[in-house]
């Protein structure tokens, strides 16, 4: 490989190096760990070299390979915990009921035993029981402390309230690995509306969209999101069941959507809709960006995805990336 060179003992000079593989074993407890572990070797006398970064890059993937094997909570997933409590590292310990230093220690790579990493995973998980934490231990933490993670709980509920069936929609959308704004999650809504319509025959999505300068919004969800602006949506409520709250063909047609459109962004699934025929003759000539809330007619979508199932067969994946590779280059 291409480097800079490093100091070999044996050759007793600058020498040009190999990084290679191997696997080691390890014991800890009762249990041996297998992993894949890279090192130096001079390509001059083959002597193994120790190559800056790699002794640290290999205990990463040891500690990520062991946490998984244990199941046990990662740093990724302590950060995500301050983060959505909006809580720094020592008022969370406290807050749990820890020791002062114990989730910088964490954060640091200690590993934590296995019913302090089921506690953090819980409170990561649902949001209700870091409240009845944050309520048992107040005294423990400043009254700043407490309003913060008191505040940012009372935002996770908000956003995890389902009082319609399109809220729902929007979360399991949210809850399924891809990076949703409020922008693409309007789009997508739309959408699950419009092949909703042709795979089942009905319209999953019911409630009626406006023509914004921006495509296609409902208008109760942009108001949930708003706050976020263009930040990625939080899968904020990891507790729903959405096999017992949403039917297999309500499911079956937002995992469609998703195979179909959950790759674009937002900018470019706006794009997409501003070449269709539903967006384009509501807004009757009003230019692109320019505010409007007409509402987009459901006989409208119905017929406008209607026709273009006629000509693309959007009931197939390939038929809709014709769509959209047509709707692109138009």
């Amino acid at each position: 490989m291409d480097n800079d060179g490093l100091l070999c003992w044996k050759c007793r000079k600058v020498v040009p190096y190999s990084v290679c593989s191997r696997k080691r074993v390890r014991t800890i407890g009762d249990k041996k760990y297998e992993s894949i572990e890279r090192y130096g070797i001079c390509d001059i006398c083959h002597e193994e070299l120790m190559v800056p970064g790699l002794d640290d890059e290999n205990e990463r993937i040891f500690d990520a390979m062991f946490r998984s094997q244990n199941d046990l909570i990662t740093i990724n997933e302590i950060e995500q915990i301050l983060k959505k409590y909006n809580i720094d590292k020592r008022p969370l310990s406290h807050v749990l009921g820890l020791g002062e230093h114990t989730i910088s220690r964490y954060l640091e790579g200690a590993m934590p035993q296995r019913k302090y990493s089921d506690l953090l995973r819980c409170v990561l998980k649902d949001h209700k029981v870091m409240r009845e934490y944050l309520e048992k231990n107040r005294n423990c933490i400043t009254d700043i402390a407490y309003r913060k993670v008191d505040e940012a709980i009372n935002e996770i509920e908000r956003m995890c309230a389902r009082d319609s069936k399109l809220e729902l929609f929007s979360q399991y959308i949210i809850h399924n690995g891809y990076e949703v704004t409020n922008l693409s999650l309007q789009k997508l809504l739309y959408y699950a509306k419009g092949l909703s319509w042709i795979i089942l025959g009905r319209d999953i999505v019911e409630k009626k969209c406006e023509a914004w300068g921006y495509g296609p919004v409902f208008y109760d969800i942009y108001e949930k999101y708003k706050s976020l602006k263009s930040e990625v949506i939080p899968d904020y409520d990891l507790t729903i069941n959405y096999e017992e709250l949403l039917s297999k063909d309500e499911i079956r047609v937002l995992d469609y959507v998703l195979d179909c459109f959950g790759i674009y962004n937002g900018i470019t699934l706006m794009k997409l809709t501003h070449k269709e025929k539903p967006w384009v003759e509501t807004r009757g000539g009003v230019p692109e960006f320019v505010a409007s809330n007409s509402v987009i007619s459901n006989e409208l979508i119905y017929e406008y995805f209607e026709e273009m199932n006629e000509k693309y067969n959007l009931t197939n994946l390939n038929g809709v990336e014709n769509y959209i590779r047509a709707l692109r280059t138009a």
